[in-house]
């Protein structure tokens, strides 16, 4: 069977590498007693496929992987995987897929990035509104290619702010990949140049993956 899972990684663990959040999956799964299965070959792997790589120094409500296993019930491996993983990891639900189904890397192009923001509510809202405003929004790009200034403003699809507690949230969904990839880095600039100063942030995580349908933002577990 075929499997998809949605899982949850804390402030905790934000600054594990992507390579180190697998391998970290693949011993929960040879601790978890899970019956995954292996690729063919001389060096054969766990069938596991991570999807859009988790930024350094982020943490993440709805992130994804998907598996090649024997058959199991899906809460079964849930609970399994659960009671290894550390407490700062939660998988939190799971869906079969079907086999051939394309991988979240090449169906995942837009996420959504919170700030917490030590400033009022009121006073975020209008510069939300500002940068929404605007036209174009060049910025150096922080990717494969440094030497290129790209315009973000065409895949920054949405602002939103509000309220926890004593801080300002603005959450911002942005493409990726396609029109244009926009990194976190790349938001961060963002908000500097309209005065949310790194100093002023004191939190930021990737609230969810989804993909893009014409105006419609499906999670990787809804298309089934």
């Amino acid at each position: 069977m075929h499997l998809r899972a949605e899982y949850s990684v804390g402030p905790d663990l934000k600054f594990l590498s992507n390579l180190d959040m697998m391998h970290l999956m693949e011993r929960a799964l040879r601790r978890a007693g899970i019956p995954y299965k292996l690729s063919e070959g001389f060096n054969p792997h766990i069938r596991l496929s991570m999807g859009t790589v988790l930024p350094v120094g982020l943490w993440g409500d709805c992130e994804y992987f998907d598996l090649e296993l024997e058959l199991m019930s899906l809460e079964e491996f849930k609970n399994r995987m659960n009671r290894v993983l550390p407490s700062a990891i939660r998988i939190k639900q799971c869906q079969e897929i079907l086999p051939g189904t394309p991988s979240l890397m090449k169906t995942v192009n837009a996420a959504l990035y919170a700030f917490a923001i030590n400033i009022s509510l009121s006073e975020l809202e209008p510069i939300q509104a500002a940068i929404m405003m605007q036209a174009s929004i060049q910025v150096q790009s922080r990717g494969k290619h440094k030497e290129q200034v790209k315009d973000i403003r065409p895949g920054l699809y949405r602002a939103e702010s509000g309220q926890q507690d004593d801080m300002a949230i603005l959450r911002m969904l942005v493409s990726v990949n396609q029109p244009v990839n926009i990194r976190f880095d790349e938001l961060v600039e963002v908000l500097n140049r309209f005065g949310i100063g790194s100093d002023i942030i004191k939190d930021f995580w990737r609230q969810g993956n989804y993909i893009k349908q014409g105006q419609e933002y499906i999670s990787p577990l809804d298309m089934f």
